[in-house]
């Protein structure tokens, strides 16, 4: 197997380069002294200049995108395989954590939408009311570095979040060429055109589909972590839609007005 060591500048580059050689080339080969000559000429030295500042101003790429999408893939499925053979069948609630500073949990219940009113130190919650298993979101780290490397600071109102979301997703972090995210009645629609961690997104798809919304990785757990943390309330991602076409896709989010877990610790689980 054989990794291609230049991105497309340099590549690009190097085209310009060896066009702007067989132009002044042919220019000086044939030495008509007439307006073709001229016009070779001038192409080829427009050639050179463009490839020396694309040569002199492109940056490396030291991990390929596609690789890297796929180092979470085995994780990520033996995560929701381990939830799917404990009886665990529902999709991931984003909680947040008043007792934990700035913090966020990700609840996957057995079923239903119970979410449960205090978080212990364990995984396992085993109370009648809101059984289910208790993990720290894919994306919590990332936003946790942020904040602390990169001045993160999440509005706490709905538009001022979703413009930030937008502007982490393709400014910031670079994730993808374009994120709309619109309000539709009750939930929050998240479309991703040019996602750059698009294969490994959908390897776990094609595993099943069932995962994206049980554990969600990449954006979506970012996401969701924020409207969580921004909104201070429980969302869940309840629906996607890919688009192979465009390395993209849709979800929605929905949100629950539900109270907010009050403690944490063996002794609050009930």
């Amino acid at each position: 197997m054989k990794i291609r060591s230049q991105n497309d500048y340099v590549l690009s580059g190097i085209v310009l380069l060896a066009a702007a050689f067989i132009l002044l080339a042919v220019a000086t080969l044939t030495d008509r002294g007439d307006l073709s000559s001229a016009t070779l000429f001038l192409s080829g030295v427009a050639c050179f200049l463009t490839a020396v500042f694309m040569l002199s101003f492109s940056r490396s790429e030291p991990v390929d995108t596609e690789i890297a999408s796929l180092l979470p893939v085995a994780g990520m499925l033996n995560q929701c395989r381990i939830c799917a053979d404990l009886g665990v069948r529902g999709d991931a609630w984003f909680i947040p954590a008043p007792s934990i500073e700035g913090g966020v949990r990700e609840f996957i219940p057995v079923q239903g939408i119970e979410i449960p009113g205090s978080f212990p130190d364990f995984s396992f919650l085993t109370d009648p009311g809101s059984p289910g298993v208790l993990l720290t979101p894919a994306a919590y780290p990332l936003i946790e570095y942020l904040e602390r490397n990169g001045g993160l600071n999440i509005p706490a109102e709905e538009a001022g979040l979703i413009s930030g979301l937008r502007e982490i997703c393709t400014d910031v972090l670079e994730l993808a060429e374009k994120v709309d995210i619109e309000r539709e009645g009750d939930t929050l629609v998240m479309t991703v055109r040019g996602y750059r961690l698009y294969p490994g997104c959908r390897s776990i798809a094609a595993e099943s589909p069932k995962c994206c919304t049980m554990h969600p990785c990449g954006i979506c757990s970012l996401t969701a972590c924020l409207l969580a943390r921004g909104l201070s309330s429980p969302w869940k991602m309840e629906h996607v839609c890919f688009d192979d076409r465009r390395s993209g896709f849709s979800v929605v989010f929905r949100g629950l007005p539900a109270p907010l877990p009050t403690g944490e610790g063996r002794d609050s689980s009930g």
